[in-house]
């Protein structure tokens, strides 16, 4: 969304939220839509028992609260909260709508926002359904590479986003050692290698672990 978010810049309030901040609640009536520029957010529902389940990750260029945006909903479907420092752009929606209406490739970059973020998602649904903790973690990967990673070359996708084993355990739901152990047997297969917050995937060799039928109609690059 190049074009679009340079045009949103320019009617858009800078805007930080520190780690740890809330951006809306679940059931909240938002005021502005929220463009990530650097940073990440999670969105999480908290159940009657106390107990937080993170449901996505959003990253650089993501907008929120998406259904809100698209008028599908009246208020936040989840609790939005800044993972670590978070810049981002705030503007009303119907600054957003009209912005991305002024230009036919405004509108297209957007459409093929909403695709690739639809396909994500049914990614990070097909990674919760697994029953193996390693498998859980392979779709996972590959949905967060499908929508942050960066081509290095020889295959080789860079996360872009700032991604703690914690934070991935979180994510699939499995415990930090449970989450560790089998990080080290996808690097020792040489699918995945990691320092404390950066993941770099080889996308072949992520297919060929899982069976490359699963990810035959996604394209990442």
């Amino acid at each position: 969304m190049k074009q679009l978010l340079s045009q949103l810049r320019e009617v858009g309030t800078p805007t930080l939220y520190r780690k740890g901040s809330s951006l809306y609640f679940q059931g909240e009536v938002p005021r502005y839509a929220v463009i990530i520029l650097d940073g990440v957010v999670k969105a999480y529902t908290i159940s009657r028992e106390g107990n937080e389940t993170i449901v996505h990750l959003y990253g650089k260029g993501s907008i929120l609260p998406l259904a809100w945006v698209n008028s599908q909903s009246p208020t936040a479907l989840f609790n939005y909260e800044a993972v670590n420092d978070v810049r981002c752009l705030k503007l009303k929606r119907d600054d957003f709508l009209h912005t991305m209406s002024e230009k036919p490739e405004y509108l297209r970059e957007y459409l093929d926002y909403m695709v690739h973020n639809q396909a994500s998602m049914l990614l990070r649904i097909t990674g919760l359904a697994q029953s193996r903790a390693i498998e859980k973690i392979c779709y996972t990967l590959y949905f967060l590479t499908f929508r942050y990673g960066i081509e290095r070359g020889g295959g080789a996708y860079v996360i872009d986003l700032k991604l703690t084993q914690s934070l991935l355990a979180e994510l699939i739901g499995q415990t930090r050692e449970s989450t560790a152990k089998n990080l080290k047997i996808l690097k020792e297969a040489g699918v995945v290698d990691y320092t404390s917050s950066t993941y770099t995937v080889n996308k072949a060799r992520l297919e060929a672990y899982l069976g490359e039928d699963s990810f035959r109609n996604l394209d990442i690059s």
